[in-house]
């Protein structure tokens, strides 16, 4: 987890987790330099460090660039950086809500006794065409049109019969 902090006499910025943990130091002078650069440019060269550069883009953005990039180039990547972070956190909303959602329309089976007495009903037969192949149980009501699973909303109908059907009542 990174870390950052600003004291008050001599300015620090400290970066990086416990183990690896980096300081950087700053006079007033300087502080208010890189302050004053950030308000003009929007962005500032913090440091230098291993043919890297740290950039402040912003209240508390920080970004480690390679050393051979300008200003602009940096500004463009941080931009790049939080648009692609943006797309990716509406996406990852997208797919916990169907997530949710398709965790709640599970619905329940039809009970073996419901199925049993439905089968015996309904003579084991395709109850539009009287096929005898490729049997499905059906929702008279859909069950995404608010239909349960009681005897009279259960009927038997082959698989061509239930496609053709889809979604309507009948």
């Amino acid at each position: 987890m990174e870390r950052r902090s600003w004291l008050t006499r001599g300015y620090r910025l400290y970066i990086g987790s416990d183990a690896r943990e980096r300081c950087f130091q700053f006079t007033r002078r300087r502080f208010d330099e890189l302050q004053l650069e950030l308000r003009e440019r929007g962005i500032a060269e913090v440091a230098h460090e291993g043919g890297e550069r740290l950039w402040w883009t912003g209240r508390e953005d920080l970004f480690w660039a390679d050393d051979g990039l300008c200003a602009e180039e940096v500004e463009l990547l941080v931009w790049d950086r939080k648009r692609r972070q943006v797309g990716r956190l509406d996406r990852l909303r997208k797919i916990r809500a169907r997530e949710i959602h398709a965790a709640d329309a599970r619905r329940e089976r039809i009970p073996a006794e419901v199925r049993n007495f439905v089968w015996l009903r309904d003579d084991g037969r395709c109850v539009k065409c009287g096929a005898e192949s490729d049997l499905q149980f059906d929702h008279v009501i859909p069950h995404a049109k608010g239909g349960g699973t009681a005897v009279e909303n259960i009927q038997i109908l082959c698989g061509d019969c239930n496609r053709a059907k889809s979604d309507s009542i009948g």
